[in-house]
């Protein structure tokens, strides 16, 4: 790097007029600053102090890909105030070509080109008391972070100076959820070789950071900047360059700009209401990105630019990387209308008004693969609306479950009408042998049955028809073979975007995965009674069958049927369920890590827990005979099985776990890893912030308890005698 070379003239050459009326002593400074930068990874850094707590900080270093961010981000980091700034890029003529790495957002070249240096002069002042050695620490961070970049680890130094970033906004307090008055210029000067971007609004915390790190990753360089405030406003100045280092004169790249400046700073302005402003930091980033290359947003951008709507972006963006992903992938046309309707995520929707929206959504389809699209592409849209109420506190974990659950049931029932209709169309209508018609009935178990869906849940069913026998034709069949057929068509037919989420699990049938598909009503009695093959954890599954499409009449002879097995009086083997829970310790858990489902103490302790005492009861107390774990705790509690106290605990720890499996789920976007991510570290950090604990530590404390608790139901609250 030819920087020791670099002279007064070719200084002021580049950096024009302003330097020029700079005193002496201070073209000497920045020019002496300038060349002390030798190396890449050198960083040189030139303080003096102005007045009590407020400094001039002059910085020559690299102009690597990200750098300036990295530096605008440090000095959020130390909770210094940027009162003004002068941001300028030197170029420097070299005898070979450029590393790539030094060249962000342009064109790879065959031929020599210039190196770029940063030379940078910020007036700040300090939001707080410094400590002694603050300057020290920070010329030590700002090497340690641009030798992250020489090496071409953009993004682990990015990350690293979000994550630094973050913890300031954590610490400001939350501002009214509104706009800020903005003003944005775009314009490019006849005969100029920049573009000038110039923003006015009230001063934000970080804006100079979200701005430069969210342009670092888009093909826009920022030659020059000038930060400044008259009256209070500020006054931010950016004189851009395409990857080519040319002037953007397109309509739509000044119009993009133009939005993407007004996202940024309202999104920073509202960033401390964030969850996790560190996580939404690195989310937004990606929603420019997205939004840039995808000319069709354009038309849905003013929408973006209300406070709800931002404020909706971003506790999103501060939550899940998994949800923000799928908010990502979905198309352009439900994207929007999800973000935007303020009804729609305010008031949750009943069964029948979910029902009827899917319904005209159908009709409007021109054939069955329309019909199929817009089923899925309904329940996606639903799904996520549901999901955004919930992470956005509009419901609680209760209503969120039934919310999930209505939709499911909506889904479901449309899925298995337009299968039905796809088969009879080929098959006829399935008949008994006697001739009659032969319904058919589906039944929800789990989670789905208990109407205590949440995020990652799949969906447990059982189907049953009434008899069997052969379709009336064109083409004949089995009954047997038409359901079985109407169950994997449906398995095709209503897809899930990920596992787990929504995707159907018929293991429960009679007979398990070795059995039909279907089972008819006589095959579902034969299988479901004492002496019939069916295992005691399959009797426990059973509580919490419900039907949930079909034939109603037939769902009811279900019910009949499950009732006289589950609820026969025959005893429970306790051993049996302390033997399936110590295996699933062992086999569903890796040795020394903690899974809130499945590790001793889990979710699964209170729920077999729970249903074992609703057959032990339900024999003489058809009262408790119900799916939903909390209104069976209710129902124990009303026939006296069970304490008030003991029905509180109980209640408590279900509501802790089932809470603590749907955060994890959230964060990861993996509906199987269960497994709690260790105290001290920054996942755990999060998921305690996510639950509303004070630290890790806190959240740690409450698991040990809850799980404490759940395994002492097992040893201290079984049934006498």
């Amino acid at each position: 790097m030819l920087a020791p070379t670099l002279t007064l003239a070719a200084l002021a050459e580049q950096v024009g007029e302003a330097f020029q009326r700079l005193p002496p002593t201070e073209q000497a400074r920045r020019l002496a600053l300038a060349r002390q930068v030798t190396d890449p990874g050198q960083v040189a850094l030139d303080v003096r102090e102005t007045a009590p707590a407020q400094w001039s900080v002059a910085v020559s270093m690299a102009d690597a890909l990200g750098a300036l961010s990295i530096l605008a981000g440090l000095f959020t980091a130390y909770r210094l105030d940027i009162l003004r700034a002068e941001i300028v890029t030197i170029r420097l003529p070299r005898p070979g070509p450029v590393p790539l790495r030094f060249r962000p957002g342009r064109a790879p070249s065959a031929t020599p080109g210039p190196s770029r240096l940063l030379l940078d002069v910020f007036e700040v002042r300090a939001v707080e008391p410094p400590p002694p050695e603050l300057w020290e620490q920070f010329h030590a961070e700002l090497r340690s972070l641009v030798s992250l970049l020489v090496a071409g680890r953009w993004e682990e130094a990015r990350n690293a100076i979000i994550d630094r970033v973050s913890e300031v906004f954590r610490l400001i307090e939350p501002p009214e959820a509104r706009l800020l008055p903005v003003r944005i210029e775009v314009v490019n000067e006849p005969g100029g070789s920049t573009t000038c971007v110039r923003v006015r609004s009230v001063d934000t915390v970080g804006f100079l950071f979200s701005f430069t790190n969210a342009l670092a990753g888009f093909t826009i360089n920022i030659e020059r900047a000038e930060v400044r405030s008259e009256a209070g406003e500020a006054i931010d100045t950016f004189w851009v360059t395409d990857r080519a280092g040319h002037p953007l004169t397109g309509e739509r790249q000044l119009n993009e700009l133009r939005v993407a400046t007004a996202l940024i700073k309202q999104f920073t302005h509202l960033l401390p209401r964030s969850p996790d402003p560190g996580q939404a930091l690195r989310q937004f980033s990606a929603l420019i990105r997205e939004m840039l290359s995808r000319p069709e947003w354009m038309a849905e951008l003013g929408d973006l630019e209300s406070p709800a709507v931002l404020e909706t972006l971003a506790e999103l963006m501060g939550v899940s990387r998994f949800l923000w992903e799928d908010f990502l992938r979905l198309q352009h046309e439900n994207l929007f209308p999800v973000l935007v309707d303020r009804a729609g995520l305010d008031q949750p929707r009943s069964r029948e008004e979910l029902a009827r929206a899917l319904a005209q959504h159908l009709a409007e389809a021109a054939d069955r693969a329309a019909r199929v699209e817009a089923l899925n592409a309904f329940k996606d849209r639903e799904m996520f609306r549901i999901d955004l109420r919930h992470i956005t506190g509009r419901s609680d974990f209760v209503t969120f479950s039934q919310e999930l659950t209505a939709l499911a049931e909506v889904a479901l029932t449309a899925t298995l009408d337009l299968c039905e209709e796809t088969l009879r169309q080929r098959y006829g209508t399935p008949l008994a042998e006697a001739g009659q018609p032969s319904p058919w009935a589906v039944a929800a178990l789990g989670k789905f049955g208990g109407a205590e869906l949440g995020f990652g849940s799949d969906l447990e069913l059982v189907l049953v028809y009434a008899h069997e026998g052969e379709t009336s034709g064109p083409q004949r069949v089995r009954t047997s073979q038409f359901y079985a057929q109407l169950v994997l068509l449906l398995k095709e037919t209503l897809r899930a975007r990920q596992e787990g989420i929504f995707q159907l699990d018929l293991r429960l049938r009679p007979h398990g995965e070795g059995g039909a598909l279907a089972s008819s009503l006589a095959g579902f009695a034969s299988y479901y009674r004492p002496g019939g093959g069916a295992e005691q954890f399959e009797r426990m599954a059973l509580v919490k069958l419900r039907p949930v499409a079909g034939d109603p009449a037939l769902g009811a002879q279900v019910v009949a049927l499950r009732d006289a097995f589950v609820y026969s009086g025959e005893p429970l083997d306790w051993e049996n369920i302390r033997h399936l829970r110590s295996r699933q310790a062992t086999e569903l858990v890796a040795r020394g890590e903690l899974n809130a489902k499945y590790s001793p103490g889990g979710l699964v302790d209170v729920e077999y827990f729970v249903q074992a005492w609703q057959i032990l009861v339900g024999a003489h107390h058809p009262i408790v005979r119900v799916t939903n774990t909390l209104l069976a705790l209710e129902r124990l509690q009303e026939v006296g099985a069970l304490s008030a106290e003991l029905v509180a605990e109980i209640e408590l720890t279900y509501r802790f776990l089932r809470r603590l499996i749907d955060a994890l789920r959230v964060v990861r976007g993996n509906a199987k890893d269960l497994t709690l991510p260790p105290v001290g570290t920054r996942e755990h950090a999060y998921l305690a912030h996510r639950l509303g604990f004070a630290s890790s530590e806190a959240l740690a404390s409450a698991t040990s308890a809850r799980m404490a608790f759940a395994r002492s139901l097992w040893t201290s609250h079984l049934p006498k005698g």
